[in-house]
């Protein structure tokens, strides 16, 4: 088979230039990179130039002296802040480097063997010294006013975006036309491969909407070049289209009809408690029990791993989700401080009985269609592994999740089969999580064999390889019979709860049943949840209610209950151990909402 030459240009930010490639080397077989040529930082886009350096915090293209001067008081306050956290978790090595610098751009093409060169103004004498020969196809990532000669002298022409943000009463109306061209070798004239609306959502913010506009752009060129190097262009068009159908027109028809039905409730990643509460948490962190805990397992190698429970990364308003840029800033937060491997990675490091870093699992249960674009533009960006727990039922039937139609709530499909394989294939790992989001506190055994059971089937037969993991729906202690337990640790490799709590290396013993946390929107409180600040809390305020009550009930006792002693005490431990799982049994929203 021969292989294609691909040139990339690129007017887009250095960690999109890289995962793109990989992207081409991966996704269309026969490929190979001949040259990168890049453009520098300063010249490209200001919104790519935020999502390169991770700037959580909204700056004005070209600040002032005192949007400077507040620009390098931010900068001190989060250094001094990532000082703070490495401290408390023990000083640990740096799990990661959260940004992907030009230089790190270069010395990645280096080490792959490509040909790597900076150009301003992308004049000849840029690629001169470049020694490009046989060149297939050139791919211009990222907008150009204009295309040098040398870009459309590939043998199969170049394929160039267009974006464009119409506008409504003089003013843009947030929606984006992604329009991919390709021009034909030596003639420069454009032809229409395929172009794709993605509708502005309630909750979209710059940053997160040029992040999901960048994904389904890199989709659609990465078909589109598939489709030019295989055959014509008409053909390519062709293909374009029915794959754009198939895979991403079933999360992109449900965003439609989204401006009619704007929100009532804030946007995720608002604090569910007050700044006064949460800094008298915070000042836990330096107490002396979560300080040696953590730096004992610092000592020793010893860190739990940490398992998030999500639902889903949507611009929509959801009781249960998250907006695309708030979970890039999180998933930024996290990087910082924390690996970020999926429930594989995490098993083997419990078995291991050695985890030197601190680790976190982002897991994402019922399987919803907006997770095909939220989840996967920031997990595609920042090069993070996921787990998607699917609710298999529904995903057969193509319909709403009942637990949302019983709230009201419409408009949330779930992710298609066909969208399932595709992810799973580019790195997703998918666990099952029942065939109807069945309450497995029952004990009809021959019903939770259908929902535990069948599901890993209905799951297997479309991945097409083994599924090892398993989330309880609810996740609460009633929610859990003995029997579905005991069936759950037979069928799968680990089950998830969501009682809360850590799950800690054991050298080798077998560990099925695995514990995950309350997801925040907020890094503040979502660090206090992976601290298990809140935990202890409400440990100290069961501890001093239980002490009240005792007190009281002995300021209260007289002969004539004396009797009555046992069954006092009875409901006594009963009350107390309802209320140690209280705060575990309710799965709360980004927005503090309970389910």
């Amino acid at each position: 088979m021969k292989t294609s030459r691909v040139l990339l240009i690129s007017n887009v930010r250095p960690s999109r230039t890289w995962n793109f490639a990989n992207r081409v080397l991966r996704e269309v077989p026969g490929t190979e990179i001949c040259g990168v040529v890049q453009r520098p930082m300063r010249s490209i886009p200001w919104i790519q130039q935020l999502i390169a350096t991770g700037k959580t915090r909204e700056i004005s293209p070209m600040p002032r002296q005192w949007s400077k001067v507040r620009f390098l008081f931010h900068s001190l306050v989060d250094k001094v802040v990532a000082w703070f956290f490495w401290f408390v978790h023990g000083c640990p090595p740096s799990p990661n480097d959260s940004t992907f610098t030009m230089k790190r751009l270069k010395q990645e093409c280096a080490r792959a063997g490509w040909l790597f060169t900076v150009a301003g103004e992308y004049k000849e004498a840029a690629v001169a010294a470049l020694p490009l020969t046989d060149v297939n196809l050139t791919i211009a990532l990222g907008e150009f006013f204009s295309l040098p000669e040398f870009a459309i002298n590939a043998s199969n022409g170049c394929i160039r975006v267009r974006t464009c943000r119409p506008s409504a009463n003089g003013e843009s109306s947030g929606d984006a036309l992604i329009s991919i061209e390709h021009l034909a070798s030596g003639t420069g004239a454009p032809s229409l491969i395929f172009s794709q609306w993605l509708p502005w959502q309630p909750f979209d913010g710059p940053l997160g909407f040029t992040l999901k506009a960048d994904l389904i752009t890199d989709d659609l060129v990465l078909q589109s070049t598939r489709g030019l190097l295989a055959s014509n262009p008409e053909t390519a068009s062709t293909e374009v289209s029915e794959w754009a159908n198939k895979i991403l027109a079933p999360s992109l028809s449900q965003l439609e009809s989204a401006h009619e039905d704007m929100p009532q409730a804030q946007p995720g990643g608002k604090r569910c408690r007050s700044p006064w509460k949460l800094c008298l948490d915070t000042l836990l962190l330096l107490s002396p029990g979560i300080l040696g805990r953590n730096w004992y397992r610092r000592l020793g190698g010893r860190y739990p791993v940490l398992i998030l429970a999500h639902h889903l990364v949507s611009d929509r308003p959801h009781r249960m989700g998250v907006p695309t840029e708030t979970f890039w800033r999180q998933v930024l937060f996290l990087k910082k401080h924390y690996r970020i491997v999926n429930l594989a990675e995490a098993s083997e490091l419990l078995r291991s009985g050695q985890i030197r870093v601190p680790t976190v699992v982002l897991t994402f249960d019922d399987g919803y269609a907006d997770n095909f674009l939220g989840l996967r533009a920031v997990t595609n960006e920042m090069i993070i592994p996921s787990t998607l727990f699917v609710t298999t039922g529904p995903v057969e039937a193509h319909r709403e999740f009942d637990h949302d139609l019983a709230t009201g709530k419409t408009g949330f499909l779930p992710l298609t089969w066909d969208q399932i394989a595709y992810w799973n294939s580019r790195g997703a790992e998918f666990g099952s999580h029942t065939r109807e989001h069945f309450d497995c506190g029952s004990e009809d055994l021959e019903h939770l064999q259908s929902e535990i059971i069948g599901s890993r089937q209905d799951l297997e037969a479309h991945v097409k390889k083994p599924v090892t993991f398993f989330a309880f729906p609810y996740g609460k202690q009633k929610n859990m019979s003995r029997v579905a337990m005991d069936l759950a640790a037979s069928t799968y490799r680990h089950y998830v709860s969501s009682f809360g709590g850590e799950a800690l290396a054991n050298g080798g013993r077998p560990q099925s049943h695995l514990f995950r946390k309350k997801f925040y929107g907020s890094p503040w409180e979502l660090e206090l949840e992976l601290q298990s600040v809140f935990d202890f809390v409400d440990t100290l305020r069961q501890w001093f209610h239980s002490q009240a009550a005792s007190s009281s009930n002995e300021s209260s006792r007289v002969p004539v209950v004396s009797t009555l002693s046992p069954s006092i005490q009875t409901i006594s431990s009963s009350s107390t151990s309802t209320s140690a799982y209280s705060h575990v049994e309710d799965s709360y929203g980004v927005d503090g909402s309970r389910r």
